[in-house]
């Protein structure tokens, strides 16, 4: 028999993104799967954690060459939480 349900990446923006999640007999298993690796849902579809995380690098650049600060103005405003304040990237997954 041919596991049917897979759950796609939406973006499929990253080189290494794997457009698919694994493949299962129902759907409900393939949506636990995709949840379980940390899959993002967007509202549009699922986002893989390489494609989330090339889009974040990607707002992150983009911020910078802006020159926009905390408060999404051209300014120094920091906030206090003595952090960079560069978006972050990855997932951390606690298993």
């Amino acid at each position: 028999m041919i596991k049917k349900y897979s759950m796609e990446c939406h973006p499929k923006i990253a080189s290494d993104c794997p457009k698919k999640g694994e493949s299962f007999d129902n759907e409900d298993d393939a949506q636990d799967w995709v949840e379980n690796e940390c899959w993002i849902f967007s509202g549009e579809g699922w986002i893989c954690p390489k494609c989330h995380d090339e889009f974040m690098s990607s707002l992150t650049s983009h911020r910078h060459v802006q020159g926009n600060g905390i408060d999404g103005m051209d300014s120094e405003i920091e906030a206090h939480d003595g952090l960079d304040n560069d978006l972050e990237t990855g997932i951390d997954i606690v298993r």
